[in-house]
């Protein structure tokens, strides 16, 4: 059976807070890597603040999507990239693992659909 989506999930682990709490950074980051990664945006980044600093970034793009969760008193990011067949979704993790500067990255991908 032929699976039609690659879902990968990241735990970026020691990425300094301040990078972390800099919105800027984080929302241009994910435009980059979602542009990597060759999918057509379908608008701009949602953007989320934490309470507890960070924020939450979402970008739709044609059938699925890359998210950002940024937590900046634990020195964590979690991202997911959703994205069908044929497009490289590591692209996008490529392009935060260089501008981050994470202690560790811990990968996941899965097959979907």
């Amino acid at each position: 059976m032929s699976r039609d989506f690659v879902h990968i999930v990241a735990d970026f682990i020691g990425v300094p807070s301040n990078q972390l709490a800099d919105n800027a950074l984080l929302s241009g980051l994910i435009v980059a890597a979602a542009s990597a990664a060759g999918v057509n945006a379908i608008g701009m980044p949602t953007l989320r603040e934490r309470k507890g600093g960070g924020i939450t970034a979402a970008l739709l793009h044609d059938d699925c999507h890359i998210t950002l969760h940024a937590i900046p008193e634990r020195q964590l990011l979690l991202v997911d990239v959703l994205a069908p067949r044929g497009v490289d979704g590591a692209r996008a993790l490529d392009v935060l693992a260089r501008r981050l500067t994470a202690r560790e990255v811990k990968r996941d991908t899965r097959e979907r659909g």
